[in-house]
């Protein structure tokens, strides 16, 4: 699944209320030198260095890094998706894709609950929790993905153009995924989550509104 993009039911636009303050209060008061030197913080704050948790591989986020609201600023659609994304590519989900994820793979990953609130104050009717993705695999193999299907810089890899019959020349290993069915990668960049098979047909027997997924080749 690529990350969605522009607003609509499955990108919200709008912003955190008080987390920038909740992070810069942690930096400014708790945080320690070493700490500070591994997040190139050392000599001015940047949320950066807290935000780029919400999709790499750094470990469990703390109580202080998990976001707890939503403000949208702006409404045009009726209603969201299962899977969403917000500001600073953080995903949160509804409460039947969180349970659906847990029942297939418990304790993985984070999940904590967001309140989301519209524009007019008002907040919206269905609960929806942060999600961060807890496991990164090395399952990608360029070597055995169709000619021309993906682009490399720096040792990064990403689909060469995000279209149907490109995302199918990907490979990666069945033997590395193993019985994972939520992950993103470690050195392929775009598309950047993956769902298995059965997590897919999951979402669809439920019914579930997610953004479009593409089949990748498995070997």
């Amino acid at each position: 699944m690529e990350n969605p993009s522009g607003f609509g039911e499955f990108f919200l636009d709008g912003d955190y209320v008080g987390w920038d303050e909740a992070v810069k209060a942690y930096y400014l008061n708790e945080m320690s030198e070493e700490e500070k030197a591994e997040r190139g913080m050392q000599e001015y704050f940047d949320v950066l260095g807290f935000s780029e948790k919400f999709t790499r591989d750094m470990g469990p986020m703390a109580p202080y890094e998990c976001p707890t609201e939503f403000a949208v600023k702006h409404n045009r659609v009726k209603s969201f998706g299962s899977l969403i994304k917000l500001s600073d590519r953080l995903l949160a989900v509804d409460e039947a894709l969180r349970d659906l994820i847990e029942e297939l793979e418990p304790g993985v990953h984070q999940f904590w609950p967001i309140k989301i609130t519209l524009p007019k104050g008002d907040p919206y009717p269905e609960q929806y929790f942060g999600l961060r993705i807890g496991q990164f695999l090395d399952s990608f193999r360029p070597g055995e993905s169709d000619d021309g299907a993906w682009r490399e810089r720096n040792g990064w890899y990403r689909v060469q153009f995000p279209k149907k019959q490109y995302y199918a020349g990907l490979a990666l290993s069945r033997q590395a995924i193993a019985a994972s069915h939520l992950w993103r990668e470690k050195i392929l960049q775009r598309p950047g989550i993956f769902f298995s098979d059965t997590l897919q047909s999951e979402i669809k027997k439920a019914g579930l509104r997610v953004p479009k997924l593409s089949k990748l080749k498995d070997v």
